[in-house]
């Protein structure tokens, strides 16, 4: 006898090897997104996703995300109207940096990044692909604690997280010359510096950086 019922996707990717999928950002590991859009589609050719919307909440932003697929459920029922033939899941996933804090004012970049992960995400909620990672996630959250790249707790009104990660970055820069990167790590180890005064520097190395490549060009 042939079994005709419509297996659920989550039967068949739940136990799917994910493991070649996985990708490292910083110490935590996630699923490739074309990689779980590619299993999910090979199951539901109709599958797509939408970005709803982007949530302020201040300085940092969520992505919310829908994500529809085929109810497998009542495939081929000509009782049941083609309208109810989608499922709907709806993820958010906040935008996040390689140390997993919360990045403030990302930029579209970063945007899109989180966009993806939230349908890796959602394909993983609903289909049960590399679901394993996301176990916990919530619990991480309760024990987390903003911290600038060199892992201190920020102070109001001091050097924020994203500020400490720039200057981190501007301080490997290929346009300034050693004597000036060591001058921005010292700047970046400067905790009694307000949040103000970190800006006014981080535009004047910005300057530098530009000026720099000016330069070079003109050689």
């Amino acid at each position: 006898m042939i079994e005709d019922t419509p297996v659920h996707p989550w039967h068949k990717l739940r136990n799917a090897d994910y493991k070649k999928a996985i990708e490292k950002k910083g110490k935590f590991d996630y699923l490739s997104w074309a990689i779980c859009l590619d299993k999910a589609k090979q199951i539901d050719p109709n599958l797509n996703y939408n970005l709803v919307r982007i949530i302020d909440c201040g300085q940092s932003k969520i992505v919310h995300v829908e994500l529809a697929y085929t109810n497998p459920d009542i495939i081929g029922n000509p009782d049941i109207s083609e309208d109810y033939y989608r499922l709907y899941h709806h993820e958010y996933l906040a935008v996040r940096g390689y140390r997993n804090e919360a990045i403030a004012n990302p930029d579209a970049a970063q945007v899109e990044n989180t966009f993806r992960r939230c349908v890796a995400k959602a394909i993983s909620m609903c289909f049960g692909f590399g679901i394993e990672l996301w176990i916990n996630e919530d619990i991480k959250d309760l024990d987390y604690m903003p911290e600038n790249i060199n892992g201190n707790t920020p102070v109001k009104g001091g050097m924020t997280v994203s500020q400490s990660v720039k200057l981190d970055r501007m301080s490997r820069s290929n346009f300034l010359s050693k004597a000036e990167q060591d001058r921005v790590t010292q700047l970046k180890n400067k905790f009694d510096l307000s949040e103000i005064e970190v800006d006014k520097k981080i535009a004047a190395i910005q300057s530098t950086i530009n000026l720099n490549k000016l330069k070079k060009k003109g050689k």
